[in-house]
């Protein structure tokens, strides 16, 4: 398990930091603009979805073409085991912002708390995708954790802003 791991760490990382940058964006940029934690929900469960399928589809085509033009590293790896390395990452890693939003419809009294603990789980498991990155790559995991983390922060600040900036035109 931990070869075929290995072998796939650069998808799952790819699609895993993917999927936790773009839906902590939906949902940074939908509380800059003060939405609901419903409407939260509804974008973030939406973006996962939709750009899992099509990160997916993109590293399936790429290494697709990379295994035709006779790439001796994808020729290990068939494109539609990328390609679901790739969807499976961004789904399971994409969902950790939603997860406080949807323990708040079943208990409201939580929905008060959801926004900063969406925002702390978040920040932890930038964390996590960079240690167990830098860890399994022989990288410093340190400076990948701290990297990973900073990328998202600047992400969730930029998501933030233009919400916050643009809020009256919602």
């Amino acid at each position: 398990m931990k070869k075929l791991i290995h072998k796939y760490l650069p998808e799952c990382v790819y699609g895993g930091v993917d999927g936790l940058v773009t839906t902590f964006a939906i949902v940074t940029a939908s509380i800059g603009i003060g939405a609901s934690s419903g409407v939260i929900l509804v974008l973030g469960v939406a973006n996962v979805l939709a750009d899992a399928w099509s990160m997916g589809s993109s590293d399936y085509l790429s290494s697709h073409a990379e295994a035709e033009q006779g790439d001796r590293e994808h020729d290990e790896k068939p494109p539609l085991y990328t390609a679901f390395a790739t969807f499976v990452s961004f789904v399971v890693v994409g969902f950790v912002p939603l997860v406080p939003f949807i323990f708040a419809l079943f208990v409201p009294a939580f929905e008060s708390a959801a926004v900063w603990t969406s925002i702390v789980a978040t920040m932890m498991t930038f964390a996590v995708v960079g240690y167990v990155s830098g860890t399994v790559s022989g990288a410093g995991r340190r400076k990948s954790a701290l990297r990973t983390l900073l990328v998202g922060a600047i992400a969730a600040i930029i998501a933030f802003g233009v919400g916050y900036l643009l809020k009256d035109l919602a």
